[in-house]
């Protein structure tokens, strides 16, 4: 997602010495697969709000979410907070309590503040080890590249991920990998179509393709049928690389409220968004984030908040809308 989203600061050496110690992996957490609709709101875990991503799985019928991110630090997978995976004390006993109470969760590696593992360490085998860790720390089965900023235009690094994606879902059968990138109302950008070829020359059909429908910075709009216009193109685009592709391998995630460019996109937006998904078969369906998922305090205003929406609303209700 874009800016609002904790600062993946300080990658200090002294951090990492810190929690070297790895923990206990979590319980296993099957994702659904690709072609079955599936709602997996993204949920910052590091940003103070981290209570509602419990409120929303125990209180909101949420049984799959995204947890973001883990970023590259050299060869080390690290969380934003730069803490490592499986090490880290906040977020780890976040994840499994989540799992405990029966939801699964995608891992998103990359985000605005930083880069996923095959952008930061060119050694593949490292990489491979990296996600590896990832997926055997957390019990999961689904992997996500939030790719953005100067990670979308770089195209080597691209590849050396895509290509060590191929061989972790040879190694590890039932896992899917998504791609989410940066779209306009009219579709992806060309460094987002390169990403999609890359995919394609390593040998790897991406199982979604996620098209972050928020901050187009192009005036006020309906941002409802902007996020429809932009998943429709962004099918158009998976198309023209590869023509399996279709609605079952599309993901949609807006900004909810208040975006960066000063855009809204409201509750009645959220039903215009459900009701197009669900009647094409899209995917995954998500949202910027559960942690935002409440009215700010005061009221609506104020401009965008990683902690709340900037609009008028009850807790929780634009997960209730897209869910």
């Amino acid at each position: 997602m874009r800016r609002l989203r904790r600062a993946a600061t300080a990658l200090a050496a002294t951090a990492l010495a810190a929690s070297a110690a790895v923990a206990a992996g979590g319980a296993a957490s099957a994702a659904p697969a690709a072609g079955s609709p599936t709602f997996a709101p993204y949920t910052d875990m590091s940003n103070g709000q981290e209570g509602l991503l419990d409120t929303a799985i125990t209180q909101h019928g949420v049984k799959t979410f995204t947890a973001a991110f883990v970023i590259g630090a050299g060869c080390d997978a690290i969380w934003g907070d730069t803490l490592p995976v499986g090490g880290d004390s906040f977020t780890d006993p976040l994840i499994k309590k989540a799992q405990d109470e029966g939801a699964s969760v995608i891992v998103s590696n990359g985000g605005a503040a930083g880069y996923p593992l095959g952008w930061t360490c060119t050694d593949e085998n490292a990489i491979k080890a990296g996600y590896q860790k990832i997926i055997d720390s957390y019990g999961v089965n689904s992997l996500d590249f939030d790719i953005e900023g100067g990670a979308v235009a770089d195209q080597t690094s691209a590849t050396r991920n895509w290509t060590v994606m191929k061989e972790l879902k040879a190694a590890n059968p039932g896992l899917t990998v998504s791609a989410t990138l940066p779209v306009l109302p009219s579709g992806l950008t060309q460094d987002g179509v390169n990403i999609l070829k890359s995919a394609k020359s390593a040998g790897l059909k991406l199982d979604v393709v996620n098209a972050m429908t928020m901050d187009y910075y192009q005036g006020d709009q309906d941002m409802g049928q902007a996020a429809i216009k932009a998943g429709q193109a962004t099918l158009a685009q998976m198309q023209s690389v590869d023509s399996s592709y279709s609605y079952a391998n599309l993901g949609i995630t807006p900004m909810i409220g208040t975006n960066d460019d000063g855009s809204t996109f409201t509750l009645a937006d959220a039903a215009t968004v459900k009701n197009w998904a669900a009647s094409n078969g899209v995917g995954r369906l998500s949202l910027w984030s559960v942690n935002r998922d409440q009215a700010c305090a005061g009221g609506s205003g104020g401009g965008a908040s990683s902690t709340c929406s900037g609009v008028s609303q009850n807790q929780l209700a634009f997960t209730d809308a897209l869910k």
